[in-house]
């Protein structure tokens, strides 16, 4: 047999782990693993707290979002309706929990209040032009027409602005504040209907139940099977396969450091997170255009080249920014705490894309400077055209890059100074640790030159015993 649970043919002569000629050995590693389990776990906490923390408590700053209250029809039903409306989200017992409603008069129609939703709100109640005259024609028979109580009213949401925050919190308040004014509209409507003799059959039973009641309309569409997730898994899948390219280079680059301009190896390195960036985002921009279909919604964007292009370039951003932040931590860190240098980049961004900075405490309001939290506006603009803030989104992750690209270069120079004066080895162990072992040997280790004796002058050799040699320059005898 090659090995046995007891004993191998060559652990003749070895030492076993009680030995006590391993404790100088063993002291040191059960230290240091002592000190990285508490290092871990502060730099665990500390960006899960950020994470929790940005996200546990959505439902508690919902009312830092707004629902505008639109009245077209300007009679009966729209006064009553917006009223009741108010009133009742005045009354909600948990105001924190609750949107705010705002009665809007500049908005002239309903196209008017639609591009308005789609490019600056979260959601709106219209009450549709008309919708008083048409309630007292079919309630007096004067119309020959079926009435359709969905024509009093419309809901109008925003899923592009964010899919998350609008179907979980602004669109069930909403509805569920509607349906609660439509409920007493009806009530009230019944008990002043008079005589239906004159009321078509097919109006008489819905004048009786539900004189008034709503459409939903989705203005910037964003509420394919994963688009809640789809644009944060892009970024975090693509974020982790940008990371085992860095950490490759990072393990075998030391010779680079050694032997190359410091200029060159800064170009090298931040061409190669570019290039990675590059790829990934080409692959991350294919995956969303085969899972998000491209006709799931009527009001929904096409899938043109241009949008697919753009969605490469904004993923390519994102990874990039984050990239060089990433490599800018990893060149000068020890191998051990690369994983929390990529804990603390990944879990805040990824917070950041499933809240927004609305609706979490106003500690987070840095999230704005986030490469994760402007690529996904980005990301919901390119495919619902809602919320559109290209120049801010696209001008703060390109300032993310440049200052990451910055940070690349500063740390590249403390590595090339450690690594070609002995300071730190191969893996990225510093000197005075148990792992240190470099190549290079440590600058002021190396021995000093010796002092060069002082030249002599063969002119001015002096010759002690010269009179008693028998030498003769005269005579050319040298003594031989």
């Amino acid at each position: 047999m090659l090995c046995s649970w007891r004993a191998q043919p060559d652990d003749a002569g070895r030492l076993g782990m009680f030995d006590p000629k391993l404790r100088p050995v063993l002291r040191p590693n059960a230290l240091y693993y002592l000190r990285l389990l508490a290092l871990s776990s502060f730099m665990l906490w500390m960006p899960l707290c950020l994470f929790f923390g940005a996200v546990f408590r959505r439902s508690v700053y919902i009312y830092r979002t707004d629902i505008e209250v639109v009245d077209l029809d300007q009679g009966p039903v729209g006064r009553q309706l917006t009223q009741s409306v108010l009133q009742i989200a005045a009354a909600a017992p948990n105001q924190q929990g609750q949107p705010r409603w705002r009665m809007r008069s500049d908005l002239a129609s309903i196209a008017d209040t639609r591009e308005w939703v789609r490019h600056h709100g979260w959601a709106a109640l219209v009450i549709n032009s008309g919708a008083s005259a048409r309630l007292a024609d079919a309630a007096s028979g004067n119309t020959n027409t079926v009435y359709n109580p969905a024509d009093a009213a419309t809901i109008m949401v925003n899923t592009g602005r964010h899919p998350i925050i609008v179907s979980s919190f602004i669109q069930p308040a909403l509805t569920r504040t509607v349906r609660a004014a439509q409920i007493g509209f009806s009530v009230a409507f019944t008990r002043q209907l008079g005589g239906l003799d004159q009321v078509r059959p097919q109006n008489i039973v819905t004048l009786a139940t539900q004189p008034v009641a709503f459409s939903l309309d989705d203005d910037a569409p964003l509420s394919f099977a994963i688009a809640p997730i789809s644009y944060l898994f892009s970024f975090l899948v693509g974020q982790l396969c940008v990371i085992g390219a860095l950490i490759g280079w990072k393990m075998q680059s030391f010779s680079f450091f050694v032997k190359v301009k410091h200029t060159h190896v800064w170009l090298g390195a931040a061409s190669i997170v570019l290039a990675w960036a590059i790829y990934i985002g080409m692959l991350g921009a294919l995956a969303i255009s085969a899972f998000r279909g491209p006709d799931y919604s009527k009001l929904a964007l096409s899938y043109t080249v241009g949008r697919f292009f753009s969605l490469w370039f904004t993923t390519a951003m994102v990874l990039s920014a984050g990239g060089m932040w990433l490599l800018s931590w990893f060149v000068v860190l020890t191998p051990e705490l690369l994983a929390l240098a990529s804990l603390s980049l990944v879990l805040p961004n990824v917070a950041s894309t499933l809240t927004t900075v609305e609706t979490s405490p106003r500690f987070f309001r840095w999230f704005y400077a986030l490469p994760f939290y402007n690529g996904s506006m980005l990301y919901r603009f390119i495919l619902s055209g809602a919320f559109p803030r290209i120049g801010l989104n696209v001008g703060v992750v390109l300032g993310d890059l440049c200052l990451c690209t910055a940070a690349l270069w500063l740390t590249t120079c403390i590595r090339q100074y450690t690594a070609i004066r002995g300071i730190s080895d191969i893996p990225g162990w510093y000197r005075g640790g148990i792992f240190f072992e470099s190549p290079i040997p440590y600058y002021k280790d190396k021995k000093e030159p010796k002092p060069r004796s002082e030249s002599i002058d063969e002119r001015t050799i002096n010759i002690t015993d010269s009179a008693d040699d028998a030498t003769s320059f005269r005579e050319g005898n040298l003594g031989v």
